[in-house]
């Protein structure tokens, strides 16, 4: 489908061959989809999944108000699956109007005393959410809020007027409640349930959060998925690309860089628990292992036996293979900033889900 390049050249569409010497295409570096080359090869494309992370793209953008550029983005990523009706120029200018409303919405109006980078790092986690929420009561039932939460660990923000949050929200909740079902078991919050979003005086949790900082969103939000299962389960091992949530791939991520960006912090290090690791094994994968590796195991077996043999019998195997597959455990000296920021996500999730849905300021929908 033809798009308009940018709004100030919007009757003058252009089709896919023609975009690709520009920025927003480039920025792909080859690794999209060969009908949409801003969209992922491994989903279809009418899910508008980007094949990159496009924050770093998107920030430079923002910061110089370009809502053209912004808009362009929007339009390009929902081109297989609009959301709208319409002409080209129409989902053009659809999509030029919200960011627009994402760039001039007024964040600090519930959201007070953060700095420019929480901001900035804010207006373009909106952008990435935009390809596929509307910022109404209903995103409320996503993970839409646990993204949000992931990409805005490092920033401390003080809560202002949660009561007229908390209005909202209930208001909202009782009118569906009258016409579906599903919103009835929706309580009603009660006043001080939105926590502020004011990080912790907490010295691991600020040596931490200036590491995440300093990732781009898509690594960023990678890492902390990362992290919370690495803490909450240290005894199970596993790759950083199997750690990846679908809610932080669809934003738009390449894994493998991610994977790359988040071993050079050293927040994880390789793994050395082999037992945990091959505890997550099956037992079709550890018979099929047992007889490459020439060593005599039975189909009646249990997966407990079938491990211990396999420890026994191949630990040096398991080890090299481990390693290679890239399997990582928590680095010990994070350990008590990454239960901090546990701490923290779940304390204000619900001030993130809420605070979408009824505080962004962004009156277009997607």
């Amino acid at each position: 489908m033809a798009i308009a390049q940018t709004i100030s050249q919007i009757s003058a569409t252009i089709t896919i061959p023609e975009r690709e010497g520009s920025e927003l295409v480039a920025y792909a570096a080859g690794l999209g989809h060969p009908d949409h080359p801003c969209l992922s090869r491994t989903h279809t494309p009418t899910s508008c999944v980007p094949c990159v992370d496009y924050s770093p793209w998107l920030r430079e953008r923002i910061a110089a108000n370009d809502i053209d550029a912004v808009g362009a983005y929007l339009a390009a990523v929902r081109e297989a699956n609009p959301g709208v009706s319409g002409s080209a120029e129409d989902i053009g200018l659809h999509y030029r109007r919200l960011a627009a409303g994402i760039m001039t919405s007024p964040l600090s109006r519930h959201l007070r005393d953060g700095s420019a980078e929480a901001y900035l790092d804010l207006r373009v986690g909106l952008v990435l959410l935009a390809v596929h929420e509307g910022f109404s009561g209903f995103i409320m039932t996503g993970e839409a809020a646990d993204f949000l939460a992931a990409i805005m660990a490092p920033h401390s923000l003080r809560l202002q007027d949660p009561e007229l949050l908390v209005e909202g929200r209930n208001e909202f909740v009782r009118d569906m409640a009258n016409e579906m079902s599903f919103w009835a078991s929706w309580p009603q919050l009660q006043g001080g349930t939105l926590r502020s979003l004011e990080l912790p005086d907490d010295a691991d949790l600020k040596r931490l959060i200036a590491i995440l900082a300093r990732l781009p969103l898509g690594p960023r939000a990678h890492a902390v998925d990362a992290l919370r299962h690495l803490s909450a389960d240290s005894r199970v091992p596993k790759t950083l690309a199997s750690l990846s949530r679908y809610e932080t791939r669809k934003r738009g991520l390449d894994v493998a860089e991610s994977v790359r960006r988040i071993l050079a912090t050293g927040l994880v290090v390789p793994a050395e628990n082999l037992m945990g690791w091959v505890s997550a094994w099956t037992r079709r994968d550890l018979l099929g292992f047992l007889h490459l590796s020439g060593v005599s195991a039975r189909n009646s077996w249990r997966k407990e036996r079938l491990a211990e043999v396999a420890l026994v019998e191949c630990s040096d195997l398991l080890t090299r293979r481990m390693a290679d597959a890239g399997v990582v455990e928590l680095a010990p000296a994070f350990a008590a900033g990454v239960r901090a920021l546990r701490k923290h996500i779940y304390r204000t999730r619900e001030t993130w889900r809420v605070w979408l849905a009824f505080g962004t300021g962004v009156g277009l929908e997607a």
